[in-house]
């Protein structure tokens, strides 16, 4: 029995011991009054979690005790999860389990956030908070339970930069607070637009490169590109063509565009050399549009012209071109000096004078100008020719009805064509008969001796009678018989002596036939004068057997003939 009751004592007073021990080491007993909370009078143990919960984004305190408390809801652990939680830890000198430097690592990690410790502890400082040395952060009155990160980090926000229609915008950035922000200087492009600057959704303008000193928690700060179209629309091709003298039309083509704000408005204009004036013949309008417009115009009017485009943005930027010039001569050559020349019967030359002017239609402007003109025979043979006039007198050889064609070309084929007719004879009219050559007894010579007194006259007007082989005559006009004596001319006066006609008439002929009576014997000689209608005229002198008698005082009669 007494080695019984000796164990249990022994056994007592180990159990004794070892809680003296264990409460010594790490018993906090202030504010432990032990009872009801299962704890025993400065026997229970507080230690300290700082952990971060990144649900909250706050560092929370987590206390855990070896006994449980009332305050706990008779439990060994609480977590305070709000400012709000004012639950009371009845120690005075509890241990560490967890660092708020572990904590801060985590919310960093867990958090996106980059803080440093002693920034933390800093901001801690300024909250009223303070290390009590053991790792343990109190305050006036009580511990570090829960803090909100926005308390302890500084105040950040995203910069985010939107090219509003560009490309190339920078990337975003991270503005802290206190902290001045300089915006990046890289800029956005968009073809056809100038940027300009940004514009904050916070309100402001800013510039690349700028200082931003703007601090807000968390959120996103928009700078939007604003951009200003300040380049003129673009015009890759104008042309007016031909620019040379041409015959046809003309066409003036362009292609503009403006990626910017787009066109609204364009106008073609032409300039005339001409009336040396400016007139508006296109206009083209339009609601911004952006892309490439192609158009062409025709011209069908003759002329000498120049183009003038105005292409004309959304924003009033403007381009303006002037063209080439285009020459377009659409009238034909105008011939003059026909009617100099004489297309009457003539024995003197003709002569075929005649000069062409290329003045465009209705003006004294002159177009392609004269290529030549021509003078060509009724057998094709170009007589003549010069740039702006020819001239030709006819020939022997061109005796007879021939006509000639005028021809005037200009420098782009245009041709205007005339004929004139020329009626040209140099060839005196036959008079053929059966007078005789008499011979004087003195050597003299007495044509047209009409040794029987009878005047017996063929006239005609016939091709062959020219060496020129003409292919038409003028034809007799007139024919008359006169009785010279002495000085005295005496038309004889019969159906057979006289004739006129009316008409030009290559086959005309007249047979004078008049027999010499002996009443007559004191003429000189008999004339008979025969004129054509282009004014060449014979003249054919006869002598009688009575003059002959008379000059010799002969008895010599007609009848001595029989």
């Amino acid at each position: 029995m007494r080695k019984v009751i000796k164990m249990f004592l022994s056994l007592v007073l180990v159990i004794g011991l070892a809680f003296m021990f264990s409460s010594t080491a790490l018993a906090d007993d202030i504010d432990d009054t032990g009872g009801t909370d299962g704890g025993g009078s400065g026997t229970n143990i507080y230690t300290f979690y700082y952990k971060y919960n990144s649900s909250d984004d706050a560092i929370e305190l987590t206390v855990k005790c070896k006994n449980p408390i009332n305050s706990f809801g008779n439990s060994t652990s609480h977590t305070f999860s709000s400012e709000s939680d004012d639950t009371y830890i009845p120690s005075s000198n509890p241990q560490l389990g967890s660092s708020l430097e572990s904590a801060i690592s985590s919310m960093n990690s867990h958090g996106g956030y980059d803080l440093d410790v002693s920034d933390v502890k800093e901001k801690l400082n300024e909250l009223g908070y303070y290390d009590g040395g053991n790792g343990i952060w109190r305050r006036s009155g009580g511990y570090l339970t829960y803090i909100d990160a926005k308390k302890i980090r500084p105040t950040k926000h995203t910069v985010h930069y939107d090219a509003n229609g560009g490309t190339g915008a920078p990337a975003d950035q991270t503005k802290k607070q206190d902290v001045t922000l300089t915006l990046r200087t890289k800029k956005p492009t968009r073809t056809g637009w100038t940027f300009k600057y940004w514009i904050a959704s916070i309100g402001g303008r800013y510039k690349p490169g700028g200082a931003y000193t703007h601090d807000q928690d968390g959120g996103v700060v928009t700078m939007k590109a604003h951009w200003k179209d300040e380049d003129a629309p673009s015009l890759s091709e104008f042309y007016a063509i031909p620019n040379y003298w041409s015959a046809g039309n003309g066409t003036v083509g362009f292609t503009v565009q403006d990626e910017g704000s787009g066109i609204v408005y364009i106008e073609l204009e032409r300039y005339s050399y001409v009336t040396r004036s400016w007139s508006t013949v296109r206009t083209w309008s339009y609601s911004g549009k952006k892309s490439a417009i192609s158009k062409t115009y025709t011209e069908t009017n003759e002329g000498v012209f120049k183009y003038r485009l105005t292409v004309e943005d959304k924003e009033g930027n403007t381009t303006t071109r002037t063209s080439d010039t285009i020459y377009l001569d659409h009238s034909n050559p105008v011939l003059y000096g026909m009617e100099t020349t004489n297309t009457e019967w003539t024995n003197i030359a003709p002569v075929i004078n005649v000069r062409a002017t290329d003045y465009l239609y209705g003006t004294t402007y002159t177009g392609s100008d004269l290529a030549g003109i021509e003078i060509i025979s009724d057998t094709g043979r170009c007589v003549a020719d010069g740039t702006h006039n020819a001239m030709y007198t006819l020939q022997p050889r061109d005796e007879g009805i021939h006509t000639w064609t005028i021809r005037a070309t200009d420098n782009v084929g245009h041709t205007t064509t005339t004929y004139i007719t020329t009626k040209y004879d140099i060839t005196k009219p036959g008079v053929d008969g059966t007078e005789i050559t008499f011979v004087l007894p003195d050597g003299t010579y007495v044509s047209g001796y009409c040794q029987d007194n009878i005047i017996d006259q063929h006239i005609d007007d016939e091709t062959w009678r020219s060496v020129n082989n003409p292919n038409v005559s003028s034809g007799l006009k007139s024919v008359a018989l006169y009785r010279i004596t002495g000085s005295n001319r005496e038309a004889i006066w019969t159906d057979r002596t006289r004739a006129s006609f009316g008409y030009s008439n290559t086959h005309s002929f007249y047979d004078v036939y008049y027999e010499i009576q002996r009443s007559e014997r004191t003429a000189s000689y008999y004339e008979i004068i025969v004129t054509d209608f282009a004014g060449n005229i014979t003249r054919k002198k006869l002598t009688s057997q009575y003059s002959l008698l008379t000059w010799f005082h002969t008895s010599i009669d007609r009848s001595s003939y029989n």
